[in-house]
Protein backbone atom coordinates (compact mmCIF):
# COMPACT_ATOMS: atom_id res chain seq x y z
CA UNK A 1 0.00 0.00 0.00
CA UNK A 2 2.84 2.34 0.87
CA UNK A 3 4.54 1.83 -2.50
CA UNK A 4 1.28 2.37 -4.37
CA UNK A 5 0.94 5.85 -2.84
CA UNK A 6 4.49 6.64 -3.87
CA UNK A 7 3.78 5.62 -7.45
CA UNK A 8 0.55 7.61 -7.53
CA UNK A 9 2.25 10.67 -6.03
CA UNK A 10 5.10 10.35 -8.56
CA UNK A 11 2.66 10.17 -11.45
CA UNK A 12 0.72 13.22 -10.20
CA UNK A 13 3.93 15.24 -9.82
CA UNK A 14 5.09 14.17 -13.28
CA UNK A 15 1.75 15.21 -14.74
CA UNK A 16 1.99 18.62 -13.04
CA UNK A 17 5.52 19.16 -14.41
CA UNK A 18 4.45 18.18 -17.93
CA UNK A 19 1.39 20.47 -17.80
CA UNK A 20 3.54 23.35 -16.54
CA UNK A 21 6.08 22.73 -19.28
CA UNK A 22 3.45 22.59 -22.04
CA UNK A 23 1.92 25.89 -20.87
CA UNK A 24 5.38 27.54 -21.12
CA UNK A 25 6.23 26.69 -24.73
CA UNK A 26 8.43 29.62 -25.74
CA UNK A 27 12.15 29.68 -26.58
CA UNK A 28 14.41 30.87 -23.77
CA UNK A 29 18.13 31.54 -23.70
CA UNK A 30 20.25 29.36 -21.40
CA UNK A 31 23.59 30.69 -20.22
CA UNK A 32 26.15 28.03 -19.19
CA UNK A 33 28.80 30.61 -18.32
CA UNK A 34 31.05 29.76 -21.24
CA UNK A 35 28.34 29.54 -23.92
CA UNK A 36 24.72 30.43 -24.48
CA UNK A 37 21.99 28.24 -25.97
CA UNK A 38 18.41 28.95 -26.95
CA UNK A 39 15.90 26.10 -26.41
CA UNK A 40 12.18 25.65 -25.80
CA UNK A 41 11.19 26.08 -22.16
CA UNK A 42 9.40 22.70 -22.29
CA UNK A 43 12.69 20.88 -22.88
CA UNK A 44 14.46 22.92 -20.21
CA UNK A 45 11.82 22.16 -17.55
CA UNK A 46 11.52 18.46 -18.38
CA UNK A 47 15.30 18.10 -18.71
CA UNK A 48 15.88 19.84 -15.38
CA UNK A 49 13.30 17.63 -13.66
CA UNK A 50 14.89 14.53 -15.23
CA UNK A 51 18.40 15.55 -14.13
CA UNK A 52 17.09 16.24 -10.61
CA UNK A 53 15.46 12.81 -10.49
CA UNK A 54 18.72 11.15 -11.63
CA UNK A 55 20.74 13.00 -9.00
CA UNK A 56 18.28 12.07 -6.26
CA UNK A 57 18.30 8.42 -7.39
CA UNK A 58 22.10 8.30 -7.36
CA UNK A 59 22.34 9.83 -3.89
CA UNK A 60 19.62 7.53 -2.53
CA UNK A 61 21.22 4.46 -4.12
CA UNK A 62 24.63 5.22 -2.67
CA UNK A 63 23.12 5.85 0.76
CA UNK A 64 21.15 2.60 0.63
CA UNK A 65 24.25 0.71 -0.52
CA UNK A 66 26.28 2.12 2.38
CA UNK A 67 23.54 1.23 4.85
CA UNK A 68 23.33 -2.34 3.56
CA UNK A 69 27.11 -2.66 3.82
CA UNK A 70 27.00 -1.36 7.40
CA UNK A 71 24.14 -3.74 8.30
CA UNK A 72 26.10 -6.69 6.89
CA UNK A 73 29.20 -5.68 8.88
CA UNK A 74 27.18 -5.25 12.09
CA UNK A 75 25.46 -8.63 11.65
CA UNK A 76 28.85 -10.29 11.24
CA UNK A 77 30.14 -8.50 14.34
CA UNK A 78 27.02 -9.52 16.27
CA UNK A 79 27.54 -13.17 15.32
CA UNK A 80 31.16 -13.04 16.45
CA UNK A 81 30.18 -11.43 19.76
CA UNK A 82 27.43 -13.99 20.39
CA UNK A 83 29.89 -16.79 19.70
CA UNK A 84 32.41 -15.19 22.05
CA UNK A 85 29.80 -14.82 24.79
CA UNK A 86 28.69 -18.44 24.39
CA UNK A 87 32.32 -19.59 24.70
CA UNK A 88 32.88 -17.44 27.81
CA UNK A 89 29.69 -18.79 29.40
CA UNK A 90 30.76 -22.37 28.71
CA UNK A 91 34.24 -21.72 30.13
CA UNK A 92 32.80 -20.07 33.26
CA UNK A 93 30.34 -22.94 33.73
CA UNK A 94 33.19 -25.49 33.58
CA UNK A 95 35.23 -23.42 36.02
CA UNK A 96 32.34 -23.17 38.49
CA UNK A 97 31.63 -26.90 38.19
CA UNK A 98 35.28 -27.67 38.97
CA UNK A 99 35.20 -25.34 41.98
CA UNK A 100 31.97 -26.94 43.19
CA UNK A 101 33.35 -30.46 42.79
CA UNK A 102 36.60 -29.50 44.55
CA UNK A 103 34.73 -27.93 47.48
CA UNK A 104 32.38 -30.89 47.68
CA UNK A 105 35.30 -33.32 47.74
CA UNK A 106 37.06 -31.20 50.38
CA UNK A 107 33.92 -31.10 52.55
CA UNK A 108 33.44 -34.84 52.23
CA UNK A 109 37.05 -35.56 53.15
CA UNK A 110 36.84 -33.13 56.10
CA UNK A 111 33.60 -34.74 57.21
CA UNK A 112 35.10 -38.23 57.04
CA UNK A 113 38.25 -37.12 58.85
CA UNK A 114 36.34 -35.46 61.69
CA UNK A 115 33.73 -38.16 62.22
CA UNK A 116 35.09 -41.70 61.80
CA UNK A 117 31.89 -43.06 63.32
CA UNK A 118 30.11 -41.90 60.19
CA UNK A 119 32.00 -44.54 58.24
CA UNK A 120 30.93 -47.20 60.72
CA UNK A 121 27.36 -46.01 60.51
CA UNK A 122 27.48 -46.08 56.72
CA UNK A 123 28.87 -49.61 56.80
CA UNK A 124 26.14 -50.70 59.26
CA UNK A 125 23.47 -49.08 57.07
CA UNK A 126 24.70 -50.93 54.01
CA UNK A 127 24.81 -54.21 55.96
CA UNK A 128 21.23 -53.66 57.17
CA UNK A 129 20.08 -52.92 53.64
CA UNK A 130 21.77 -56.08 52.40
CA UNK A 131 20.10 -58.21 55.05
CA UNK A 132 16.71 -56.66 54.39
CA UNK A 133 16.99 -57.27 50.69
CA UNK A 134 17.80 -60.97 51.26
Amino acid sequence: MKNQWRIILGLVLTLLIVLFAVMNNMDVPINFGFSQLSAPLVIIIIGSAFLGAIIIALVATSTIWQQKKEIKRLKKQLGELEQSIDQKVADKRKELEREYNNKLAALQSDNEAQDPSTENQQEENTEEQNTKSE
